[in-house]
Parts: structure tokens; C-alpha cells; sequence
């Protein structure tokens, strides 16, 4: 299985999908970037996804979720589908965290804005053999124990994004 994020060229993910784009829900950039998960297993029911940021650690001190989803019947999403919706459910970003967002305002696409220097983003994506008993807004620790034996195969994209200057 192979997974492309549709919007990286030259492994540098676009300026629009983060803190140097113009869509915002207060500080939190929000316009997701499409992919294209190939080679799927023929047995595959669903996918799952996270995007998160371990270069955050020495900032942050943990590792920075951005994204995290699952139940995707489609082997791809379009740009923009964690606004617009679709066939699957979103769960929560760190925003939630230490930001001010509440729960349901960190719900989905919350993309990278790197503090101190050029991140890379990691971009892991898992075929699921049966959909995940999850709800929207749910928390990263949940969809990892949900996957529990449900892994056909997974997939990892890496783009890098720097700060605003």
C-alpha cells in the first residue's frame, strides 16, 4: 500500500494547508489537503488516518496530532473534505489542548504552524478490515485501540512545512 498527499511537491506541503494559507478558525488553519491511498488490499473496508508532527516534541514536549479520521469507504479524499465533509468521522487535534479550542472547535483539520523552525509532518494511513466503532470527535488513544487488530496495511507520506515569517 502507498499513500500521496496531493498538494506536496518537492516534499514541501503547500502554503495554503497551513499557517501561510488564508482559511482560519482563529489561529487554526483549516484547509486539509486530498490524498490518494494505491495498492489497497482487495479486502480493505475502510481507512484511517493520522497527520501529526513529531518534531513538535522539543517545542512541546509531546508529538502534535493535526489530523486524525476514520471509516473512509473512498481510497482518497479531496482537498478541503475535512470542512466539507464526507463518508467518514473526524477526531480530535491538539489544538484541543493547550489552545483555547473546545473539543467540537478541534474537531478535524487543525494544520501544521511550526514555532520554531521547518517540521516534518508525518502522514500514516491504515487499511481497516471492518469499520471502527468510534464518534465524531474522538480522541487519537481511542482509533489506536479500535485499530487493534483490524490493520491489512498501512502507508506513510512525510512533507515538510516551515514557520511564518
Amino acid at each position: 500500500m502507498r499513500v500521496r498527499i496531493l498538494g506536496v511537491e518537492n516534499g514541501i506541503l503547500d502554503d495554503r494547508f497551513g499557517s501561510k494559507g488564508s482559511e482560519f478558525r482563529e489561529d487554526m488553519p483549516t484547509r486539509s489537503f486530498g490524498f490518494l491511498a494505491e495498492d489497497v488490499p482487495p479486502d480493505t473496508v475502510c481507512l484511517a488516518g493520522i497527520f501529526d508532527d513529531p518534531d513538535a516534541v522539543p517545542v512541546g514536549g509531546f508529538i502534535w496530532i493535526h489530523w486524525c479520521f476514520t471509516n473512509l469507504k473512498d481510497h482518497g479524499m479531496n482537498e478541503n473534505a475535512s470542512l466539507q465533509g464526507g463518508d467518514f468521522i473526524q477526531g480530535v487535534n491538539s489544538w484541543h489542548g493547550p489552545g483555547d479550542f473546545t473539543r467540537k472547535e478541534a474537531t478535524g483539520y487543525g494544520g501544521p504552524a511550526p514555532p520554531d523552525r521547518e517540521h516534518e509532518y508525518r502522514f500514516r494511513v491504515f487499511a481497516l478490515s471492518a469499520p471502527l466503532e468510534l464518534e465524531e470527535g474522538f480522541y487519537l488513544n481511542d482509533l489506536m485501540k479500535e485499530m487493534r487488530g483490524k490493520m491489512l496495511a498501512h502507508a506513510s507520506a512525510y512533507a515538510v512545512y516551515s514557520p511564518r515569517v
